[in-house]
This record gives structure tokens, sequence and C-alpha cells, in this order.
């Protein structure tokens, strides 16, 4: 028996394979439109192997492939514990469950600590089955497994320590392995709680801006709520994609910009706002000079924040200022212009 489910698998193997990748796919893109991250998703079919040692483990309680469940599978990992239950919402919802053959591995006794994944054996829904492309998948099966970054890295130090759960583990050293299980396991939670405090605080920042730009120090959501809003900056943008032809897209890392602003001695959204105010006309006819014999297809949307300090720099009217601007910070600036070529720039959109 054992032989004819090898055979099988032999025959069904690029099947198998093929059906993995599709489904990666189907809730890869399903993922990304809910804007959930990931850190990976893969496809993998068991190795031959691997299967060979199930068949015997499991000492005939095998009679054909279809009965062995996790021939294929998916593994998801998020950034996040709370983006697990998302994720399953979303298996749940698009997929054929089958629950018998399911498991929640996160559901642990109060004492017990350790390796947590939540396990899904599905399979195409009808109206999947129903498209010319998937029907040869009709009655395929996968396991999908989907975990936190740190339940996985858990899962694969405790693989890689060949002491898997608490069962195997010496009497003297338990302990040891529940303390460290229970140091991931909090930090799962406490990263949940600082990413709802700082989507708070994203919220609560636009609001304050707008009533207190003074109080609002400068940081990564209060720079980018900024540059998003400020009329100003709207204006720029306009010159840029008329000069360059571009589209934009949001930029997520200001750690760059951030840095730089200790250089200009500005610490507050009030004064920035202050001096692009005050520069608004000199600052619009620096950036559409600047764009001028630029080319592009797409460029950041922060991009007039990125101009403002080459404006910045410049209206110190020294090469030397600018020399040290260029060199400040972790990423080049200067894009192939000297410091003379920006002053010309500035001097001449006055």
């Amino acid at each position: 028996m054992k032989e004819d489910i090898l055979k099988q698998f032999d025959d069904a193997n690029l099947l198998y394979a093929s059906f993995g990748e599709k489904c990666k796919g189907i809730l890869a893109e399903l993922i990304k439109d809910n804007h959930i991250s990931l850190h990976h998703i893969t496809s993998r079919v068991k190795d031959r192997d691997s299967l060979s040692r199930k068949i015997d483990n499991k000492k005939g309680k095998y009679l054909d492939l279809s009965e062995i469940t996790d021939v294929c599978g998916i593994r998801i990992i998020t950034y996040l514990d709370s983006d697990v239950n998302k994720v399953a919402e979303i298996i749940e919802k698009e997929f054929k469950i089958d629950i018998s053959n399911s498991i929640d591995k996160r559901k642990l006794k109060s004492d017990q600590f350790g390796y947590m994944s939540l396990h899904y054996v599905a399979s195409l829904n009808k109206q999947r089955n129903s498209i010319s492309e998937y029907k040869k998948f009709t009655g395929l099966k996968l396991e999908i497994q989907i975990r936190s970054i740190l339940q996985h890295a858990w899962a694969e130090i405790e693989h890689d320590l060949g002491y898997k759960g608490t069962l195997a583990i010496p009497e003297k050293l338990k302990r040891n392995f529940n303390r460290l299980a229970a140091l991931l396991e909090t930090a799962d939670i406490e990263f949940d709680r600082l990413k709802k405090e700082l989507t708070e605080y994203e919220v609560k920042v636009e609001e304050k801006i707008e009533s207190h730009p003074s109080e609002v120090l400068i940081d990564q959501a209060s720079i980018s709520s900024f540059t998003k809003s400020n009329k100003i900056f709207e204006q720029a943008r306009i010159i840029i994609a008329k000069n360059t032809g571009c589209s934009f897209y949001e930029k997520q890392d200001f750690e760059s910009e951030l840095e730089r602003f200790k250089l200009f001695n500005i610490n507050s959204i009030g004064d920035l706002d202050t001096l692009i105010s005050k520069s608004k006309e000199h600052y619009l006819s620096f950036v559409n000079l600047f764009t001028n014999n630029i080319r592009e297809t797409q460029l950041m949307s922060s991009l007039p924040l990125f101009y403002f300090q080459h404006f910045l720099a410049c209206s110190k009217n020294s090469e030397d200022y600018i020399d040290e601007y260029f060199r400040f910070g972790s990423v080049p600036l200067a894009g192939g212009r000297s410091a003379k070529e920006f002053l010309m720039i500035y001097n001449n959109s006055k």
C-alpha cells in the first residue's frame, strides 16, 4: 500500500506544486488587497522521503494519497500576532476548510508556553473550482500554516535545538524553556499594542497639526501627515508632475529627512510651517527650476519636503555649507549636481 501511495505521489507531484503556487498567488493577492503586511509567504510540496516516513509512522492509516492532507503546504508569516487572525478570516472566507483536520495550536493551557501556529487544511471552493484553470485541482487539499514572525522564530530555534515541545525538554531545563517562550509571547503582545498606539497617535497628530502645530514635534508620523496636507507642498507636487511627467507614490520611511532637520535646528511642525510660508514664492520657483530638466515616470510624493531641505541649505548662500549638507545624513543628496549648481538654481529662482 505504501508503494502505491508513493507512486501516486510521483505521478501527481507537478500537479501539487502547481496547486500550491496557484493558492499562494490567490492568498498573496487577497492579503495585499486587505492591506496586511507579510514577512513572507511560501509554498512547498512534501519531500518524498518525508512522505514515506509519515506513512510508516501512521501504520496503515492511509490507503490513498488523497487522505494525506499536507502533501502540499503554504506557510504565511505575519509581522504581528493580530494579523494571524486577519489572514485566517480571509482563508475561511475564500477557501473550503476541512474543519476536522484543521487545528489551532495557539490554544495552550494557562501553564503552557511554546510554539504557536494556526493550521488549516483547505481546498478550493466551488466558485474557483468552476473556473477552467482551477478544475484540475478539484479534490486536492493543502495545509496552510499561519504564524507571526516571533512564533516562526520560536519554531525554527526549537527545531534547531532538536527538542520540540515541553515533554522533550529535560526537567531541569524546562524553566528556562518556558521563560524564553513567555518572553517571545509577551513581545508579540507588546508589538501589537505598540502598533495600535502608533495608529492612534497618527490619527491624533493630524488634528493637532491643524490646531497647535508649534506643539507637534517632528517625527515619522507628524512629518508624513504634514507633507501630505501642506498646501504649498501640494503646489510643489503639481509643478514637479508638470515638469517631469511623473506620477507619485507614497514614501513610508522619513529617517534621512528627520536626520537632516537637526542640521537646520528645526524641531516642530510649527517651525517648519512658518519657514515654508515665509519663503513660498521663492521655494516654488526653486522647485520649478530644479526639476525643469528631470524626466521620471514615478517619484515620491514627499519630494517637496526633500527639495525644501535643499532650499534651506542653499539659503545659507555658502558652497561649504551645502557641501556639509551633502555629507549630512545617510543618503547622498547631490544627484550629480555640485554645491555651485545648487546655489545657481537658488539665486536664479529669486
